[in-house]
């Protein structure tokens, strides 16, 4: 009887191992092992290959990132470099503009102003610039311009101190208007106008 329990105690090879196995098992994991997710990272860690692959993945990936922020760099480079030239455009017609203008330069006039013919000691200097139509007028204005001076000259003379004592601006605008006048009459019909007079030096002493 005691035989018997004694064989059925024991154990076969394949079974002992077996326990073996698992004792040792559970007794690695006890005295040190890592289970679970920290085992498999160092089982990937430990694996030199694997962590090639995954470095050269995330190189690409900081690769791309750096490529993509330069393009994005450069088209908003681009996009500068477009808005100075139409700046650049821009400007270069306005000048074109300014330079079409036609501005036709009288020499100042200097003259005494006179009250019932008797002479009061003040002066009026003057010196007018006259817009034209179109550039052809130069060219008229050339032939004419004794006269014209002449005009203005006697449209001056005739100025009393009395009509220089209102606000300038009227003043000017009324001798504007007259000077206008008198030298649109000595032109030719169909050659252009005298569109404008403004005075760069308007001076009263």
């Amino acid at each position: 009887m005691a035989e018997d329990q004694e064989k059925e105690a024991e154990l076969s090879d394949d079974e002992a191992d077996e326990v073996e196995r698992l004792l040792e098992g559970e007794g690695g994991e006890e005295e040190g092992g890592t289970p679970g997710l920290k085992g498999k990272l160092q089982k990937i860690f430990s694996n030199k290959k694997l962590l090639m692959i995954i470095g050269g993945v995330i190189f690409f990936l900081i690769l791309c990132v750096v490529f993509f922020f330069m393009q994005g760099g450069e088209e908003m480079t681009e996009v500068t470099l477009d808005e100075q030239v139409v700046e650049e455009e821009v400007k270069e017609e306005e000048e074109v503009k300014v330079a079409k203008v036609n501005i036709y330069k009288l020499e100042p006039f200097f003259l005494p102003l006179v009250d019932d013919g008797k002479e009061t000691g003040q002066f009026i200097t003057i010196s007018a610039n006259l817009l034209l139509s179109n550039s052809v007028l130069n060219h008229e204005l050339d032939k004419v311009l004794p006269l014209m001076r002449k005009s203005i000259y006697n449209i001056l003379r005739g100025k009393r101190p009395a009509d220089f004592a209102l606000k300038r601006s009227h003043t000017e605008e009324r001798i504007k208007k007259e000077i206008l006048t008198a030298s649109n009459n000595l032109l030719l019909t169909g050659s252009g106008t005298i569109t404008d007079v403004f005075f760069s030096h308007f001076m009263i002493k």
